[in-house]
């Protein structure tokens, strides 16, 4: 058996020092484990509960995570979710640490688990061999392109595909503009306005209540782990283009964006994200994601909701593919009532996420 790991609830300093601590974790940090993030998803009525991890490795060493778990409550008890979480060089050490601190809170029932490492047979087989059982991909970001942002600018840039540079290249040339918006409800409504262009004005697909966003970029802006990019084709104040990208952990996302269909300049939306990626190097941030794309198999399979945004995205780099959720079972049989019986029933009366599916 493993050393076990030690774990422990975080305290009232670390949280308020939260945003820092996640950068110093293996995987440097990301948005899903972010003060902000946690906020956040009290929209959807998830408590956070933030989590220090203490795990031993090789040498004698130890290794320390802080982990944000998001607690939900069912008919039959609790149930954690560790967004992208946690990461580990050993993960042995850290579920049998989490396990026996879960076991520890009265009514939990499930602990479902994230590791943000790449999706491998080997990788998935020991987990399962761990005691935990597959679960689905939770987060859009598990199919991704992941953009290494310490190999610095003209690196960078020349990696991308011919058509994206030579999209860059223009936009600049021809007096594309780019600027910083402040996080005002005007650009708030913005935004969201460039958002709903999709599919005739409905939006993409899986796009939640004009709500979520507005408590979501006002939690990051009020924090400073997120900014607006808008993207101008003229001279006048309406922008053709923008995006939301956050900077919570050492990992930026381009979590959001929009334009209108109606341009005078071509390549205005590569311009942004590039603009973006420059302050994010400059900043010493390690990576950039594109947040989600299909699975590599359904690269190019139109009937995808991420197909054309993914066709995008594939020019800046290749699609990178993380482990999906796991889940901790603590009791096993009113687990298999919830998951056989009870879920099915709840969730069609109860609103909310369905985080146990």
């Amino acid at each position: 058996m493993p050393t076990a790991a030690s774990v422990r609830r975080a305290s009232s300093d670390e949280i308020a020092e939260w945003d820092a601590l996640i950068e110093a974790n293996p995987d440097g940090g990301h948005m899903v484990q972010s003060l902000a993030f946690a906020e956040t998803k009290r929209f959807d009525g998830l408590e956070p509960v933030f989590l220090v991890i203490d795990a031993p490795v090789a040498g004698g060493a130890t290794e320390r995570i802080h982990a944000l778990a998001l607690e939900g409550k069912v008919s039959l008890g609790r149930y954690w979710y560790l967004p992208m979480g946690p990461t580990a060089t050993d993960m042995a050490a850290v579920i049998a640490g989490l396990r026996a601190f879960a076991l520890g809170e009265r009514g939990l029932l499930v602990v479902k688990v994230e590791p943000h490492l790449e999706r491998t047979p080997e990788r998935s087989n020991e987990l399962v061999a761990l005691g935990l059982e597959r679960s689905r991909d939770m987060q859009v970001m598990t199919h991704t392109v992941v953009l290494d942002l310490t190999m610095g600018e003209e690196e960078l840039f020349a990696s991308f595909s011919q058509m994206i540079r030579r999209q860059v290249r223009g936009a600049t040339k021809k007096g594309y503009r780019v600027e910083r918006a402040d996080p005002s409800q005007a650009t708030f409504d913005r935004m969201h306005a460039m958002m709903l262009t999709v599919a005739g004005g409905k939006g993409m697909a899986g796009m939640r209540e004009r709500e979520y966003y507005d408590a979501f970029w006002r939690s990051f802006t009020e924090r400073g782990t997120g900014r607006f990019y808008f993207g101008y084709d003229d001279e006048g104040e309406e922008p053709q283009a923008g995006i939301f990208v956050t900077t919570a952990g050492r990992t930026a996302v381009y979590k959001d964006g929009g334009s209108r269909p109606d341009r005078k300049i071509n390549g205005g939306s590569a311009l942004l994200l590039w603009t973006a990626m420059q302050d994010c190097i400059a900043e010493g941030k390690l990576a950039f994601d594109l947040a989600g794309t299909p699975p590599p198999e359904r690269a190019d399979d139109p009937t995808h909701p991420f197909h054309g945004l993914a066709q995008f995205k594939l020019r800046f780099g290749e699609i990178s593919s993380f482990l999906p959720s796991f889940d901790l079972v603590l009791h096993p049989l009113r687990h298999r009532l919830w998951e056989r019986v009870v879920r099915r029933v709840e969730w069609r009366i109860t609103k909310g996420p369905d985080t146990l599916r």
